[in-house]
């Protein structure tokens, strides 16, 4: 009977994580902005690894300071064996949340003998969380830097019950990446490891202290703690200088305070009240696809007497909520992806306290367990809109794919607009094979664009256009009117245009008329 219910479960697990990577790894849209700036990054390493130049790779991994380097390095080789694609890109994430649903369920076989069931039930959750499926096939970090916490964790767990010295080693190595991922998780995560550390040194002083009357044998237990507690250290500040000491100190540290306090000295972006619940409400609306779920979710988290039940469960509540309270009180911005290296975490507590009520209550578990779970059907349409998104006819890949196909791939081209969904970063990166300048860094000026470019893109959006919400700024209709002007000045003519009435876009691409001075390319 155990053994079909594992299999079963199997399948739908399988299923679940199908659908899920046809539908946003395979047939997904282009990136958002976020998403392009970090494949940018990859694409630099991966044309350094490509060409074998050390140098370049240094260089561009140095450079990269408001998000360290660690997420692009792995993405690099993911370019490598599978080729520089959006696909390419989020199966990294995708690859990332599957390792963190098998360390999720190996985590909870640790809880206790049948701790599998708690595991498959946080699995169960965690592929039910909107949240976490949005960043399994998002290009972005919040999934490396769960996985990097969870993977933390695992080995703090298992260095508890060893003494040796390469469990400690991985685990200052583990804590020590966090901040080659993101100074904000490394901010969150190391003060939780050195509470959850020094929540044993009050005692361990106090036998210290005692054992100086008893001998040198006797003050062994204690020696070892404090040298397994010196590993970690070495090895987590080693990794520290590393990066803050290597190269351009001064702004790191200032990129470093800035991402955690950068509202720091201003106004706060919420007031008091708005601040003490926002990750709770985040946890309701956005950790579970129910709000009922949602809020029995929360509640597992203030019932700490699930921990004297379950094995390990007691530094898991150390660890949230640390993370909870930095958070809250001295992270001035809040965002519900800001907490997300916990989401393994309270999907590991919330079923480890559904099980914990399932023992208490024994035959009566199942009809209680009924009855909560009634008003979750009114949320199901919720869930399959997840797993099953409005596929449109036309996004803006379609768009981008137009733009490749219309012209000859040996012309400069240039593009000035800033949308969510079209942008500076994206045109690079969807460009990055082009045999000719690609010009698409507003930096760069309109005037210069138009003076080494042969080809200008731009589109047009509808009022009805969903990508109207998606504008950043005032780029798109500058560079339109820039192009107008041309356009009436005789300097440019309309080459193509396409238009895509489902999103309501217009996409077109202007050519310099021929008196104009064309740009001489080398061919590649």
């Amino acid at each position: 009977m155990k053994q079909r219910w594992v299999w079963i479960a199997f399948a739908l697990l399988i299923a679940l994580l199908a659908t899920l990577f046809v539908n946003y790894v395979v047939f997904g849209d282009v990136f958002n902005k976020e998403e392009s700036q970090h494949a940018l990054y990859g694409l630099w390493l991966y044309k350094d690894l490509r060409g074998l130049d050390l140098g370049a790779f240094w260089y561009d991994t140095q450079r990269q300071m408001y998000w360290p380097f660690l997420h692009s390095w792995i993405q690099s080789l993911f370019f490598l064996f599978f080729g520089v694609s959006f696909a390419a890109a989020r199966l990294m994430s995708f690859v990332i949340f599957l390792l963190t649903l098998y360390l999720m369920f190996d985590v909870s076989k640790r809880f206790a003998p049948d701790g599998w069931k708690i595991g498959l039930l946080a699995v169960g959750l965690a592929l039910t969380s909107p949240i976490m499926l949005h960043y399994a096939t998002q290009n972005t970090l919040e999934g490396l830097g769960a996985l990097i916490f969870l993977a933390s964790f695992h080995f703090y767990t298992i260095c508890e019950e060893r003494k040796l010295f390469i469990e400690y080693a991985i685990l200052g190595v583990l804590i020590g990446l966090s901040i080659y991922t993101n100074y904000l998780y490394a901010y969150l995560m190391i003060p939780a490891f050195m509470l959850a550390t020094s929540s044993k040194l009050g005692p361990l002083l106090i036998e210290g202290f005692n054992l100086t009357r008893k001998g040198e044998k006797a003050a062994i237990p204690f020696i070892w703690w404090a040298y397994k507690k010196l590993i970690v250290l070495i090895i987590l500040l080693a990794f520290i200088a590393v990066w803050f000491f290597t190269a351009a100190f001064n702004r790191k540290i200032m990129l470093f305070l800035q991402a955690i306090f950068r509202y720091s000295g201003g106004d706060p972006t919420l007031g008091v009240w708005q601040s003490l619940i926002f990750y709770p409400l985040a946890i309701i609306k956005q950790y579970a696809f129910s709000p009922w779920l949602g809020f029995f979710v929360l509640l597992a988290l203030f019932k700490p007497f699930v921990a004297t039940a379950y094995r390990q469960v007691n530094k898991m509540y150390t660890f949230i909520w640390t993370v909870l309270v930095l958070a809250i009180f001295t992270v001035p911005t809040k965002a519900p992806q800001f907490i997300y290296i916990l989401a393994p975490f309270i999907c590991l507590i919330f079923a480890a306290m559904v099980f914990y009520w399932a023992e208490k209550l024994q035959k009566k578990a199942a009809i209680v367990m009924l009855v909560l779970a009634l008003p979750l059907v009114f949320s199901l349409p919720r869930l399959a809109g997840i797993y099953f998104p409005p596929r449109p006819t036309e996004n803006m890949n379609a768009v981008l794919n137009y733009f490749r196909q219309q012209i000859v791939p040996r012309y400069p081209i240039a593009a000035s607009f800033n949308l969510q969904h079209l942008n500076p970063e994206l045109i690079t990166f969807r460009f990055w094979d082009w045999n000719a300048p690609v010009m698409a860094d507003p930096v760069i000026g309109q005037a210069e664009m138009f003076r080494n470019a042969q080809y200008f893109l731009t589109v047009e959006l509808s009022d009805n256009s969903p990508y109207q919400a998606e504008v950043l700024d005032d780029t798109l209709d500058g560079w339109n009117r820039f192009l107008a002007d041309k356009r009436q000045a005789g300097e440019v003519r309309e080459f193509s245009l396409r238009s895509f009435p489902a999103i309501g876009v217009t996409a077109k691409i202007y050519e310099k008329e021929l008196h104009q001075e064309i740009p001489q390319v080398a061919e590649n």
